[in-house]
């Protein structure tokens, strides 16, 4: 490979480090330790809210026999069920091991971002670890464990190993080491992509600038890239193969081109909410004084450097391609947007021309200012609230508990329903989980499949109770009335169903920076004699 110069991001530092450079580095420390620490122990309790309790409940339905695409319809790529189940089989189903699976998913890209840093300044990479993991937490509880944190805790591990191969090349001579970090990059990016689609993205861009690198040096590049190619197909590979052996491949295959690209077109704001929504304050402020300084330093020089620039583009590209503007949307291109910050930011600060002030700036508004102002926000989410699932739970408990399994459904989305059931280990009458792709608004193709899919699943197993929630997807509107978009089930709920009680909780509910209304839910419980659906 090329030398350690034109491979590695390395900057130089003109002279000596200062008197103050020890004690400026204590500082930034002990602010980021102390931050990060309020934040954990503040966020501790956290309960599972938000789109993680859907994901627990896939996996509490695949214990008991179901499959997603074939029993259970739901969006969510094999990867993605992957972790989450493995997380609640090794660390608990409840909610403070989901907090340690959240945690652990944190120190793994902080973990990744120091080894990538190690040319420069290890302190460097911890910074911009800290600074994501107290972006994320300020974020909410309804943001724990999102696929795009599980994605982003492939990628950057995947750049420190394939930037580990390079290196160890650099110091050796020898490919001592490297295939097995090729090999493990390579299935880091297919975990990647099975979690979500345009992972693949990242693939193609670190294997190209691979092959360039080797072929700028004149060494064989096609072994390099084929063991990249050989771990990235594992993970895809093993995901066909367990899915065939339990009849979901073409249940899978289904999804991709039904659920998928509905999901995707629903909910989808304009282009300029999306830019203006892609920058929140505390990454602006990061990002302004490190640019004179970035262009001032050109780390793109290096080939590292040129991949780290790479995937942060590449990670703008996957927010605009969500096109939701959801903050944990912005995890891969916050993460190594923050890298590339702090990466310039503290070997200027041991340089004698102008950059060190702008430097200065970065680093202490990061470690004195929004690194504790971030761990309070993280703090102040009231989520002691959980009114929703404690009183629904007393419904279904008197409604007959246990002996509504597989006869009560729920029509909700992350309103609490799913949650409910998960906590009280009931099965669902049939496999739909979203009241999201059967009432909206507009009219569509998919939307009429899936409430045809819906309805024979109803004819098959009728449930005795149905829970429905007042939440309209992808809105902060609050209302029953969405029932009547579609009037054959809403009819069925006036012929074959009893009300037997519509509840709100009395609180607002704290899971986000503001307090919102609380949701409210109808039980509906089918009345005696009631003839076929």
């Amino acid at each position: 490979m090329s030398a350690a110069a034109s491979t590695r991001l390395s900057i130089a530092a003109e002279g000596p480090p200062s008197r103050w450079w020890g004690w400026l580095r204590v500082l930034v420390l002990a602010a980021l330790l102390g931050s990060v620490a309020w934040a954990v122990a503040g966020t501790l309790h956290w309960p599972i809210v938000g789109d993680a309790p859907l994901l627990h409940y896939v996996c509490f339905l695949m214990d008991h026999g179901k499959l997603p695409y074939r029993d259970v319809f739901d969006m969510d790529m094999p990867g993605t069920y992957a972790l989450e189940w493995a997380a609640i089989h090794v660390l608990g189903p409840g909610a403070l091991a989901w907090r340690f699976a959240d945690f652990a998913l944190v120190a793994v890209i902080g973990g990744a971002m120091v080894v990538i840093a190690l040319p420069v300044d290890w302190l460097a990479g911890a910074f911009a670890g800290a600074m994501f993991a107290l972006i994320h937490f300020r974020d909410g509880p309804t943001h724990t464990g999102q696929r795009d944190l599980m994605m982003t805790a492939m990628l950057l591990p995947a750049c420190a190993l394939l930037f580990w191969a390079a290196r160890r090349a650099d110091v050796s001579k020898s490919r001592r080491g490297a295939p097995a970090a090729l090999v493990g990059c390579g299935a880091l990016l297919g975990m990647a992509t099975i979690i979500k689609p345009d992972g693949v993205l990242f693939a193609l861009a670190m294997a190209a600038m691979l092959a360039v690198l080797l072929r700028s040096v004149r060494r064989p590049w096609r072994g390099s890239v084929l063991l990249v190619a050989a771990g990235y197909a594992l993970p895809l590979l093993l995901s066909a193969a367990w899915l065939r052996r339990h009849g979901a491949l073409a249940a899978f295959v289904a999804t991709c081109r039904g659920i998928v690209p509905y999901h995707a077109s629903l909910g989808r704001p304009s282009l300029a909410s999306l830019a203006v929504g892609s920058f929140p304050s505390v990454l602006m402020a990061i990002t302004l004084p490190a640019i004179p300084v970035y262009v001032a330093l050109r780390p793109w020089k290096s080939w590292e450097g040129k991949v780290l620039a790479v995937c942060t583009g590449l990670g703008a590209v996957h927010y605009i391609l969500q096109g939701k503007g959801f903050p944990y949307h912005r995890y891969p291109v916050e993460a190594f947007l923050l890298l590339l910050c702090f990466l310039v930011l503290f070997p200027a600060l041991r340089r004698g021309d102008w950059v060190r002030w702008p430097a200065l700036l970065g680093v202490l508004l990061g470690a004195c200012f929004l690194a504790p102002v971030s761990a309070q926000i993280a703090c102040h989410y009231d989520w002691r609230n959980q009114e929703f699932n404690q009183m629904l739970a007393a419904d279904l408990t008197q409604l007959g508990g246990q002996r509504l399994q597989n006869k009560v459904q729920c029509i909700d989305n992350t309103a609490g329903c799913p949650n409910t059931l998960y906590n009280l280990q009931l099965v669902q009458a049939t496999g739909y989980l979203y009241s999201c792709y059967m009432l909206q608004p507009q009219p569509a193709r998919f939307q009429d499949a899936y409430r045809a899919g819906f309805w024979r699943a109803m004819q098959a197993n009728p449930p005795e109770v149905i829970v429905v929630s007042d939440q309209d997807c992808f809105t902060m509107h609050r209302s029953f009335e969405i029932l009547t978009r579609w009037p054959q089930f809403d009819g069925l709920l006036q012929s074959q169903y009893t009300l037997v009680a519509q509840r709100t909780p009395p609180q607002r509910v704290g899971w986000w920076r503001k307090p919102a209304v609380p949701f409210s839910y109808r039980i509906y419980v089918r009345k005696a004699g009631a003839g076929p659906v």
